[in-house]
């Protein structure tokens, strides 16, 4: 795959959004992890937070970060990023599957009204399951009650459309944080931008 077709078609081309929006100098973090047996991932080795000026990020910095990655590593992009030295996060979703085109808009409008979110919700397919970021910055205070409204999602009696573990990962560790990568056997795919319908 083309570096150019890299950030059109991956998530890269969001942070370059929110970077347009907010401005070049805003610090995004990410860290590459090794992949682990199922029920183990929680514990496998971890880079430190890698951390990156929004102004470096372009479709070579991404190709040159997953040419980076050791045989059995992945890469996850953080919601966390600083701006000015406040922290601020990129409203994230890790879907249970590959909800409906429907379940998908309701999310996206419900989120954003409630969350009084400016901007639109990219959805990229992974083939095992679609991921989600608004193209905009939430306060630290926003971004646990955006977990919660997240965890609301799933009703009761209904399957389940958030990855509710991975929202008390989130909890445990201060960030939510996504692949970019499929570097190993464990993923199908590299994340693809969906198109909208």
């Amino acid at each position: 795959m083309s570096n150019t077709l890299i950030i059109q078609e991956h998530p890269g081309l969001v942070v370059e959004e929110i970077a347009a929006r907010h401005g070049p100098n805003l610090i995004f973090t990410y860290s590459r992890y090794e992949v682990a047996p199922p029920g183990l991932q929680a514990v496998a080795p971890r880079s430190a937070v890698l951390r990156v000026f929004g102004k470096e990020i372009s479709p070579d910095w991404i190709a040159h970060r997953l040419s980076e990655l050791g045989p059995n590593e992945e890469m996850a992009w953080h919601s966390w990023v600083d701006c000015g030295g406040v922290g601020f996060h990129i409203p994230m979703i890790d879907f249970v599957g590959r909800p409906s085109r429907s379940v998908l808009g309701e999310v996206s409008r419900g989120l954003a009204a409630e969350m009084g979110i400016p901007a639109d919700l990219f959805i990229f397919d992974t083939e095992r399951s679609f991921h989600g970021y608004f193209s905009d910055l939430i306060s630290e205070p926003d971004w646990r009650k955006y977990l919660g409204e997240l965890l609301l999602l799933n009703e009761e009696n209904r399957p389940p459309v958030i990855d509710a573990r991975w929202v008390g990962h989130a909890l445990i560790r201060g960030f939510t944080a996504l692949r970019w990568s499929n570097n190993t056997k464990r993923y199908p795919a590299m994340p693809r931008l969906l198109p909208r319908a």
